[in-house]
């Protein structure tokens, strides 16, 4: 069912790659994109490649920009603006997408009722451009013990948006996965990018959702 159709990611600094998301030949906007994944960390490594290669995906726009926020739609790189440009600038589509923010949202404090209106509107500009894309949202590890209860807030307003938006939209659970709290530090270059390991285990969680809801 999926192989040979196309993916579009709208992330922020874990789903970057140089070269890829500022990719100006697949979509001329993504051209400032900053990244933070580079070599030597291979390409190949990175969750949503995995993906691609288990599926027989093929990418159509990588639209993630490091440090960047769902929320605020006064500004243009905010994810509620970006997810305008996850077609080609060919005008193919994507039969899939998956939006993985809002860490950087929860980090910085911006309301759960802020970040809940923006990620609704966000998912009813995807469907109102993409209307036969599946999309699959990532909800947010469990990280750290003393933001537990904000991240649980942010999740419950993500599942929220996804159920208001219809049968092609579905959440693949971070939270719940073996990537948090002690392991979520174990399995990251930084204390928050996935290392190697890191990646694997987010792809198997989107793995899981993808097969439940598409295959």
């Amino acid at each position: 069912m999926l192989q040979g159709k196309k993916l579009s990611i709208l992330g922020d600094s874990i789903s970057t790659y140089r070269g890829i998301s500022n990719d100006v030949t697949a979509n001329s906007s993504i051209i400032y994109n900053p990244y933070f994944y580079t070599e030597p960390f291979p390409e190949e490594k990175t969750y949503w490649q995995i993906i691609m290669a288990d599926f027989g995906l093929t990418l159509c726009v990588n639209n993630s920009w490091s440090g960047g926020n769902l929320s605020g739609k006064e500004n243009p790189d905010s994810g509620i603006n970006r997810a305008r440009n996850l077609s080609r600038n060919d005008g193919t589509n994507p039969n899939l997408i998956i939006l993985f923010m809002g860490i950087n949202d929860l980090g910085r404090g911006v309301p759960v009722t802020v970040f809940e209106s923006d990620y609704r509107n966000t998912l009813k500009t995807i469907k109102k451009l993409y209307p036969f894309s599946h999309v699959c949202c990532v909800n947010l590890p469990d990280r750290d013990i003393f933001m537990k209860d904000a991240t649980e807030l942010f999740n419950s307003a993500i599942e929220r948006s996804v159920r208001s938006c219809g049968e092609n939209f579905f959440i693949a659970d971070l939270f719940h996965s073996r990537l948090n709290n002690h392991f979520y530090y174990m399995n990251t270059l930084d204390g928050l990018h996935p290392d190697e390991d890191g990646m694997k285990i987010i792809a198997e969680v989107l793995e899981k959702a993808i097969r439940a809801s598409l295959l």
